[in-house]
């Protein structure tokens, strides 16, 4: 652990730092804010006051924190591509990714091809989804229950990006959470959204829950 004494006197003053992302957030199926568990067996263990866990295990109905960014990043490209502001509702930029003919093509090893699948099927639009050959089946099942097209392919992770970008080239939109020269943007958005906003509006929503417990807020959170 990196322990930085300056941080003593530093003061979280922006809950989210770009309002359009949360707003974005909230309009989405299952949006709620993620629980603050206390872990008193730890504290007592670490000789302190408190320790909470803030549970990020179901986030927008899905098991990790991937869909933060994965909504974003698609809900943003999608606008770009249609000429649609960001604000635009997620029915209007649905309709408006249909008529574009649009299609989701990503590559995963897990929960970010899940999170893709979902925001495709938020928008009813198809989605393929590019997997290495050593993931489970069951994984491969849970993608699929969400409506993508699952593509196993003969070789690891870098193999399926490959396959991805080919698929893409014929017309799809490559929604990737890695980057490479040339192809920044989405990447980008989606990391801003995964720890910038992301860790923000978990500390803001952390706020929120010491607020309402009406408990002493915390010497030390840690992301």
């Amino acid at each position: 652990m990196y322990h930085n004494p300056s941080a003593a006197s530093w003061k979280y003053t922006n809950p989210c730092a770009n309002p359009a992302v949360e707003a974005f957030h909230k309009t989405l199926p299952d949006y709620a804010v993620t629980p603050l568990t206390p872990l008193p067996e730890l504290a007592q263990q670490l000789n302190i006051s408190h320790v909470y866990l803030k549970d990020e295990s179901s986030r927008l109905g899905l098991p990790a924190f991937k869909i933060l960014g994965a909504s974003w990043a698609i809900h943003k490209a999608v606008a770009s591509k249609c000429n649609l502001p960001v604000t635009t509702s997620l029915d209007e930029m649905g309709a408006a990714a249909r008529n574009a003919g649009i299609e989701l093509v990503t590559c995963t090893e897990g929960n970010w091809g899940r999170a893709v699948a979902r925001m495709a099927k938020y928008m009813q639009i198809k989605a393929v989804i590019f997997v290495p050959d050593f993931m489970d089946e069951a994984t491969q099942r849970k993608i699929e229950s969400e409506g993508a097209k699952v593509v196993v392919v003969d070789g690891d992770y870098d193999y399926s990006i490959a396959k991805a970008k080919e698929e893409a080239d014929k017309g799809g939109m490559l929604v990737m959470d890695v980057s490479w020269k040339g192809y920044e943007e989405i990447p980008e958005v989606t990391w801003y959204a995964f720890f910038e906003n992301g860790s923000r509006l978990i500390a803001y929503n952390s706020y929120k829950n010491w607020v309402y417990r009406k408990q002493p807020m915390p010497s030390q959170p840690l992301v």
